[in-house]
């Protein structure tokens, strides 16, 4: 009887151990030390509009983090305090825009309508909305420029200083 029990309970744990990376997002949410209250989808969310901004090419120009986190991590430790609540700010009324019933979700609106509203945005850099635009836009810009690749084959930068040839005949 007692077999029957260790057996029962073995199971239950497999099956736990089994299903727990089906119960469980196994993706860390990031935390950033200025932004505490930035949640998971709202950084996707930035994620999304710096990918419109500027199209990223993992191929061609790898780069060690994803230009969302590049972004925030640069907002978060770059800006001052006037800037990051202007930031805040203009993040907020962005989300107001696609929250009206006329506008209809940001996931909803075609790559097109968006990439043009974005624009727009830009250009009109004195509202609260291009201020947050135009930081996302200058450090996916800056993403993009830091590329190893982009580096060494454009900008013909080379990472160690002072090449040195060993044997050379003199």
């Amino acid at each position: 009887m007692i077999r029957r029990e260790a057996l029962k309970y073995m199971c239950w744990v497999s099956g736990g151990a089994f299903m727990l990376p089906y119960a469980c997002d196994l993706t860390p949410e990031i935390s950033y030390s200025n932004f505490p209250l930035l949640k998971k989808e709202q950084q996707e969310f930035i994620a999304r509009i710096c990918s419109l901004i500027l199209r990223e090419d993992p191929e061609n120009f790898p780069t060690p983090e994803p230009r969302g986190h590049f972004v925030l991590t640069l907002v978060n430790d770059c800006l001052d305090n006037e800037q990051r609540a202007e930031f805040s700010q203009g993040f907020e009324a962005f989300q107001q825009l696609f929250s009206t019933a006329n506008e209809g979700a940001f996931q909803e609106l075609e790559p097109e309508e968006l990439q043009r509203h974005i624009l727009e945005n830009i250009e009109e850099q004195e509202t609260e909305v291009g201020i947050f635009l135009n930081h996302l836009k200058t450090y996916s810009l800056l993403h993009f420029e830091t590329s190893e690749n982009y580096m060494k084959n454009y900008l013909n930068f080379e990472f160690m200083p002072g090449r040195y040839y060993g044997k050379v005949p003199v």
